[in-house]
């Protein structure tokens, strides 16, 4: 082996040493923050499929649900909800999300799915706790 070759080696080796030690790139470092959420559970038995599928759409990054609402933590609270059973389509839900932090008002979500399209639904959900989460 050359001295040149030596050298060039040296260098390439620090090189990588130096980018192996570098932070990343800041848009790796800004993944999205964590959203707190709390859920007012939904007692009724016909809402048990409602109530599953907003839970697991929230329990997805950036989401973190928690057992009880605490400062920070975005509330969700149902302040209406129809259920209209359908002779050919099914249990159809019509019904409103308040979302609260630290007792002011956020805004509302008014949805109406067919329970065989929640996610319809709990999609639309997801984007407004995300804009409300912003404010």
């Amino acid at each position: 082996m050359t001295i040149t070759n030596l050298s060039f080696r040296r260098v390439a080796l620090a090189a990588l040493a130096i980018c192996a030690l570098r932070p990343a790139p800041v848009e790796a470092q800004a993944a999205e923050q964590v959203i707190n959420v709390y859920v007012a559970p939904l007692q009724d038995r016909e809402l048990n499929l409602l109530d599953k599928a907003i839970r697991t759409a929230l329990s997805q990054p950036p989401f973190q649900l928690v057992g009880k609402p605490f400062a920070g933590v975005i509330v969700l609270v149902p302040s209406k909800i129809a259920v209209t059973q359908k002779r050919v389509t099914g249990t159809y839900y019509d019904f409103t999300l308040t979302f609260t932090r630290d007792g002011s008002s956020l805004g509302e979500s008014a949805q109406a799915c067919n329970g065989s399209n929640l996610a319809e639904c709990t999609d639309q959900i997801v984007q407004d706790i995300k804009s409300v989460a912003a404010r």
